[in-house]
């Protein structure tokens, strides 16, 4: 699975590598499984799901690309205080960011896609700034190095025992295989690093534009502590996150929940639109009481203008749920092999066609998908993905079969390769099991 170029049928790869890479899918497909049982134990208890998935697409159209929205939410976070930029490249984006933070040498960061995107974490290094990620799982993977395997648990793909080598050779001594034991040492290094610095860097899953808000989700905790850096909190999102309210944010929230981990609501959801402040002495308003004197939001365009113009705007609808690759089957059989760096699955090769960066490497895993359109029915916003990928096919091909005969082509060549990964991913899962019985004998 940390291979992004790999897949477990690659002569490449020596045969201990596709070993230890297929047990890294099948602990992948372990994971959304348990996340699967909790959607399907709860979505009783979502009885107007159908209306809420309506209304949200609803949102989506009449948000996503809407400049004058977009503007609102821009002059109404700054009326609250917000230092605010528009970023049109990564680049600039990232050179923001590297004048917000001066001169520090330690930032906390808590999950963000937007980043990863970007790279944000190799280009403040390589200017010699240590940056410590702070959810747990993202944490995990940057210590081992690998890629993620999903939007809101990228260290899917590992065991507890893999995980427990990593912090073994990490924190070198020997670390149990619990998940007790593995939470509780990475929490308590992440508290150290938490304590030391002055400035954190969070994504934001919403603006919400009429009240000059930034909505944040999570489980952890970490992001609480993130955003209360003494010095500064820093922000990033897409210019695709904006929402006209609060109201409509929230709705997005517990959708995005329920299709991301199953559960019916997230831990903690925080509010934030401007920094803390206090009136009780003669009604005077004080800033800066408790937490960062300062809030500064980093609003990230990076293509995503062009394409909000394009056939593929829907493409920005996404809510980041990763539900998409839970039921993909191509997924399920090449992991990473099916993505581009962070951008997982077929929504994520089709955002790094788009987006003048990743084209080529894109194209090879593009031929992969299946077009079984599992990805759209399973999505809340019903994203049409794979017609997307068969127009990028098309785009790619030279002009000698019509479309339908080569989209036809298309479909057939990818199921047979599927087909035959699959059996050699099943085969190398079988050795392993006979693997692990005769060693346990």
């Amino acid at each position: 699975m940390g291979e992004a170029s790999s897949s477990s049928h690659n002569p490449r790869l020596s045969g201990s590598s596709r070993l230890q890479r297929a047990r890294r899918i099948q602990a992948m497909r372990k994971a959304f499984n348990v996340v699967r049982k909790r959607q399907r134990a709860n979505i009783r208890s979502i009885p107007d799901l159908e209306n809420r998935k309506k209304r949200l697409r609803q949102t989506r159209e009449n948000s996503v690309g809407n400049e004058a929205l977009l503007t609102q939410a821009m002059e109404h976070l700054s009326q609250n205080g917000i230092k605010v930029y528009r970023a049109d490249s990564k680049e600039e984006a990232i050179e923001l960011v590297i004048r917000e933070i001066s001169d520090s040498k330690l930032i906390v960061k808590s999950k963000s896609n937007l980043t990863k995107e970007i790279g944000l974490t190799e280009a403040l290094e390589l200017v010699g700034i240590e940056i410590i990620e702070t959810d747990i799982g993202d944490r995990i993977i940057q210590l081992c190095g690998d890629a993620p395997s999903h939007p809101t648990g990228p260290a899917s793909h590992l065991t507890r025992h893999d995980i427990a080598k990593i912090l073994s050779a990490h924190f070198g001594k020997k670390v149990q295989p619990t998940a007790r034991v593995i939470v509780g040492l990475i929490r308590d290094e992440i508290s150290e690093y938490v304590g030391k610095a002055t400035i954190g860097i969070t994504g934001a899953n919403a603006i919400a534009a009429e009240e000059g808000a930034i909505l944040l989700v999570h489980n952890e905790g970490n992001i609480l502590k993130v955003a209360m850096r003494p010095e500064k909190h820093i922000v990033f999102a897409g210019i695709d996150k904006i929402y006209p309210n609060i109201e409509e944010a929230l709705h997005m929230l517990r959708l995005q929940t329920f299709y991301a981990t199953g559960s019916l609501m997230t831990s903690f959801i925080n509010i934030i639109s401007s920094t803390s402040q206090t009136a009780d002495i003669e009604k005077q308003l004080i800033p800066g009481v408790h937490g960062p004197k300062e809030l500064c939001l980093i609003l990230v365009d990076n293509h995503r203008g062009d394409i909000a113009k394009s056939e593929y705007k829907e493409l920005l609808y996404c809510i980041g749920c990763g539900k998409c690759l839970l039921v993909c089957p191509s997924y399920g059989v090449y992991g990473n092999r099916f993505s581009v760096d962070s951008h997982l699955g077929g929504r994520g090769l089709v955002y790094s066609s788009l987006n003048g960066e990743a084209s080529t490497e894109a194209d090879e895993p593009l031929d992969l998908c299946l077009s079984c359109k599992k990805c759209q029915q399973n999505c809340p916003l019903a994203i049409d993905i794979p017609s997307m990928v068969t127009s990028l096919r098309l785009e790619k091909r030279k002009k000698v079969l019509g479309p339908h005969l080569q989209t036809a082509c298309d479909f057939v060549r990818a199921h047979i390769e599927w087909i035959g990964n699959a059996i050699w991913l099943e085969m190398l899962l079988l050795v392993s099991r006979l693997s692990s019985s005769s060693d346990s004998d």
